[in-house]
């Protein structure tokens, strides 16, 4: 049978378990297909999810083209890994699938091709960002002046949130330009009951979800959970994940004398809820983030959340108090006792948004548009 909706084009670096929920709502009401660069080797746990959007009826397809890896070093940790994917494959899969319209992540080659096609077939491209005035402070000139010839080419955005909006007006895009969404994920996957993954007897559990590498502030983490057991207080630190600076950060830990410390190695998306409903608290210290969905996730599995002010969600769905600065540590140990004194409320999730709601907000938008031409 003829399929008589609109043809859309997704392009990515790598398919994100958190936006399939989110693209096979989009895929209901839109002819997709999810183009993506490849796959980065610090994410193993995300192989092989293009067959979960096939099974949801969407296509997906691997564009040709190559990935530059680089490492962006700090005080001579390895503070973030860098992917570079150049995908010459993006033209000629767009010309090939001819979508009516296209969504394109981030502001790289992907997003240039979508924009040449979306020029010479006259159809509508939307550029879905999340970088804030924080993670993009140190960009290059290069990088700043193509960004601000992209604020003038571009008609429609997509922004993760209040802190992704605010970064793309400082380059010149005007706010009716832009749909403000939330990062979001299944909260349906997290707000069910399961058992704990780990049973830590010390309690409270803090918990470390994420990379471990020096922009995840996981470093400060441990030297400010080693001055909270000089002063006394009793608990265990729980830390998934892995990254270039786990042998040293293990290390690091046995230096500081910290006692009931565990490090695990990162899980699949499908066994994260165990993980959640083993702590009492995720603290989440991050140096740089356009986001931070760990956040979302444990909130929506029942678990108060301190998040680091460098996180992009920070002032959208963390509490004040809860909010801190891991680069003082005063204020790093203020947010400590307050998790370890029993002083936070569970999460309040009507600060989020459910990904059905930020999937109608894209299909509702890109639909105006289309029905426009």
């Amino acid at each position: 049978m003829r399929d008589y909706r609109h043809r859309l084009a997704i392009l990515n670096n790598n398919i994100s378990p958190y936006r399939i929920p989110v693209y096979s709502l989009i895929g209901e009401n839109f002819n997709t297909t999810v183009l993506f660069s490849g796959r980065e080797d610090n994410r193993t746990t995300w192989a092989g999810l293009e067959n979960r959007l096939r099974e949801k009826g969407l296509s997906a397809k691997r564009s040709w083209g190559f990935t530059i890896k680089y490492k962006r070093k700090r005080d001579g940790q390895v503070f973030d890994r860098h992917y570079l994917h150049i995908n010459l494959g993006y033209i000629w899969d767009l010309f090939r699938e001819r979508p009516d319209a296209v969504i394109t992540i981030e502001m790289g080659f992907r997003t240039i091709a979508a924009l040449v096609y979306g020029a010479l077939s006259r159809k509508p491209v939307w550029v879905w960002w999340g970088g804030t005035l924080h993670t993009e402070s140190t960009r290059g000139p290069f990088k700043r002046i193509v960004r601000r010839l992209l604020a003038r080419w571009v008609r429609h955005w997509i922004s993760y949130g209040q802190t992704s909006t605010e970064y793309l007006m400082s380059i010149g895009v005007s706010r009716e330009r832009i749909l403000q969404i939330q990062n979001c994920v299944d909260e349906t996957f997290f707000n069910r009951p399961v058992k704990p993954a780990i049973m830590l007897k010390q309690k409270p559990v803090l918990l470390y979800v994420g990379q471990l590498i020096g922009r995840k502030g996981v470093r400060l983490l441990l030297e400010a959970a080693a001055r909270m057991q000089e002063e006394g207080h009793r608990f265990s630190l729980l830390l998934v994940g892995e990254g270039a600076e786990r042998e040293s950060l293990v290390s690091y830990a046995r230096e500081l004398g910290l006692v009931d410390v565990y490090f695990h190695p990162a899980q699949p998306p499908e066994k994260m809820p165990a993980i959640y409903r083993s702590a009492d608290c995720l603290v989440f210290p991050t140096l740089e983030d356009v986001w931070g969905l760990v956040v979302n996730e444990a909130m929506w599995s029942g678990i108060p959340v301190l998040a680091s002010k460098y996180a992009g969600c920070a002032p959208e769905i963390v509490p004040t108090k809860q909010g801190f600065d891991p680069l003082n540590p005063s204020d790093f140990d203020r947010a400590l006792r307050l998790a370890l004194t029993g002083e936070l409320n569970p999460p309040d999730t009507s600060s989020l948004k459910t990904y059905r709601q930020v999937a109608d907000m894209i299909i509702n938008d890109i639909q105006r548009e289309v029905q426009k031409r």
